[in-house]
């Protein structure tokens, strides 16, 4: 991979030497995910792609329903409309995230939205996206409040989108899990051509990445893990 600021020009590894660093020990990828936004313009190659969203599939599903499809999208014209309804949210609301930032002088805060600016910027140009959906029917229709209902249709496709993220890292594509290009819905399905009873979870942009991956920073485990009920934290003084 690499460095963002090389003048030496990118050339993709073969996919051959790509799926060979499928390898990766789990730790080693799972330490150094992170979401890359910041991503080279070459294609990527279905000989790499196809593997990968393979690989994906063999996550759990609620009651092996396995409800779900791929989208993968690389038509421009798709892009560009599906840009075009990620920014009208993105210009709406990260400026106000971003003066909030300069507001209290957050300097890591300000630098870590910059790949994300860079991502809204050329969204269009972005080699290939993902959009991973779910099948509505009878057999996989929960009961319940509506929020039981989304997380039962979303924790089915989850599991696997988080294998896809994985994989991207081990082979050296960048990738990360947006919202935003599909919020508005019945707009994402007619730029998809998607019937009603195909519910778009996310878009997952991915391409080879610039720069490095992680390690990522997190907050201590003992922080964040309560046992047998919320404040109770015996694991603080790891």
């Amino acid at each position: 991979m690499g460095d963002e600021g090389s003048t030496e020009p990118f050339v993709a590894p073969e996919p051959a030497e790509a799926l060979a660093r499928l390898g990766m020990p789990m730790d080693e990828a799972m330490r150094t995910q992170r979401a890359v936004r910041r991503l080279h313009l070459e294609p990527v190659s279905h000989e790499v792609l196809l593997p990968l969203l393979e690989l994906s599939l063999k996550a759990p599903t609620s009651s092996n329903t396995q409800d779900w499809m791929y989208l993968v999208v690389e038509d421009p014209a798709q892009k560009a409309e599906l840009a075009k309804l990620y920014r009208r949210l993105y210009r709406l609301f990260n400026p106000i995230v971003q003066r909030q930032a300069e507001k209290a002088g957050d300097e890591a805060q300000l630098r870590g939205m910059r790949p994300g600016q860079w991502q809204a910027e050329h969204f269009e140009e972005l080699p290939v996206f993902v959009i991973p959906c779910y099948t509505r029917n009878l057999k996989h229709s929960p009961v319940g409040r509506p929020q039981i209902k989304v997380a039962s249709f979303y924790g089915s496709v989850f599991p696997a989108v988080q294998n896809l993220l994985l994989g991207c890292r081990a082979v050296g594509l960048g990738a990360s899990l947006q919202t935003l290009p599909i919020w508005n819905v019945p707009r994402a399905r007619r730029i998809l051509g998607l019937p009603r009873s195909i519910n778009p979870v996310c878009v997952i942009p991915i391409g080879w990445a610039k720069g490095n991956y992680g390690p990522t920073t997190r907050r201590p485990i003992g922080e964040v893990v309560h046992l047998d009920r919320y404040g109770n934290q015996p694991f603080l003084e790891r």
